[in-house]
């Protein structure tokens, strides 16, 4: 659920974006040798909104591509274990793992079905619901907020669709002393708001982008006071179960696989790091790789929202300045876009106790998902960027 802004690990790995991006893809494709057949990789079937595949027969050029990506990262020190799917136009899914999901390496392979925290992939799942309740004509994206917290602080010049796309100037109670002393107590969303209150505003309503995990905290709250629901429970009946993403649901307790996070040159078990609550809104939801493609796939073809929501969430604003990396990074409702010279991918990047990336690359009908057990940001948006890169060849 992190800020975007690039970790040390992910300006190491950005900076070959923009010299280096076509020539890593290439050499992706053609990475796995013979040693590589004892990590499972295989082609399942498609997301049901998904055209039929072609094939049942594992394509080996795509494993090897993907194998090559995660054996390269995974020898860089990036991940401790990884998993990546990759969707072509016609419907044919690639899957693969490397590595080992915990740090004993007798411990593989990765299971592709365990869940993982998605982290700030969570934002998309709440920007649905919104958009949805939109649609209905119970959320009014440009109106006030003050019906909802009567007591924040210019909450009748806040609106939802600023907290959609950080532009509502809220502060982020993530790396708030006050969090960072007392992170493994259940945390409720009015004392993570009042946090960010207390540590000041970053900017006015409608000003430029700020990201800020505080803004979908909020929204969860709006998403209950309107449905009289909490967040999770409309994500569980207008998404995950209506698409059959039976592996996706709130993290309430412990993770159902080992987190780690770099230290020293190593990793070391991060699994409780933080308690899950902390997440909640903006980064609390855990997912498998076949979940995600689904759920991708839906983003990508319209089938959750209308057209309207649907140009809406792809309404992008400029976000971070990646441009030393020869990265172009917009963000949207809920919605980012990241474009190289080579291929402009739209999805979400997802930094939480896990990584995870989901992205489709609008010119070419490819999409993929990125998971990393680890709290290292930014090699997961690489591995997307150099997958969807190579798939055009």
């Amino acid at each position: 659920m992190t800020h975007h802004t690039l970790s040390q690990s992910a300006h190491r790995v950005a900076a070959g974006l923009a010299a280096g991006l076509v020539i890593l893809a290439a050499a992706c494709s053609t990475t796995a040798t013979a040693s590589d057949s004892t990590v499972p990789a295989s082609v399942s079937a498609p997301p049901s909104t998904a055209p039929p595949p072609t094939t049942t027969v594992v394509d080996e050029a795509r494993r090897s591509m993907l194998l090559g990506i995660l054996k390269s990262h995974h020898e860089a020190g990036d991940f401790v274990g990884g998993r990546m799917a990759l969707r072509d136009a016609d419907g044919k899914i690639t899957t693969a793992v490397f590595g080992t999901p915990t740090l004993d390496p007798s411990s593989g392979p990765v299971d592709l079905d365990t869940p993982w925290n998605v982290g700030s992939i969570t934002k998309t799942f709440v920007a649905v619901v919104v958009l949805q309740l939109a649609d209905e004509g119970r959320i009014d994206l440009d109106a006030g907020i003050a019906q909802y917290f009567p007591t924040l602080k210019d909450a009748d010049r806040i609106t939802p669709r600023e907290l959609l796309e950080h532009t509502s100037g809220l502060n982020d109670y993530s790396y708030q002393p006050p969090v960072l002393s007392d992170a493994h107590r259940h945390w409720t969303a009015d004392e993570m708001l009042a946090v960010a209150e207390a540590a000041g505003r970053v900017g006015e309503p409608g000003g430029a982008f700020r990201y800020s995990n505080t803004n979908y905290i909020v929204l969860g709250e709006i998403i209950e006071k309107v449905t009289g629901h909490p967040w999770d429970q409309e994500v569980r009946t207008r998404i995950t179960e209506p698409l059959g993403m039976d592996h996706t649901d709130l993290i309430t307790g412990q993770l159902a696989s080992p987190a780690f996070a770099p230290s020293n040159g190593a990793f070391v078990d991060a699994s409780n790091a933080q308690d899950p609550s902390l997440g909640g809104a903006a980064g609390a939801i855990e997912s498998n790789t076949s979940d995600l493609m689904r759920y991708i796939t839906a983003l990508e073809d319209g089938t959750l929202l209308s057209p309207e929501s649907q140009q809406a969430m792809r309404a992008f604003i400029p976000g971070e300045d990646y441009s030393q990396f020869g990265v172009t990074h917009r963000y949207g409702l809920g919605f980012e876009e990241y474009a190289t010279d080579a291929v402009t991918v739209q999805g979400h990047m997802g930094t939480g106790a896990q990584e995870a990336f989901i992205g489709y690359d609008p010119a070419h009908g490819t999409a993929v998902v990125v998971m990393l057990n680890v709290d290292n940001p930014g090699p997961q948006a690489l591995m997307a960027i150099e997958a969807l890169t190579a798939a055009k060849s």
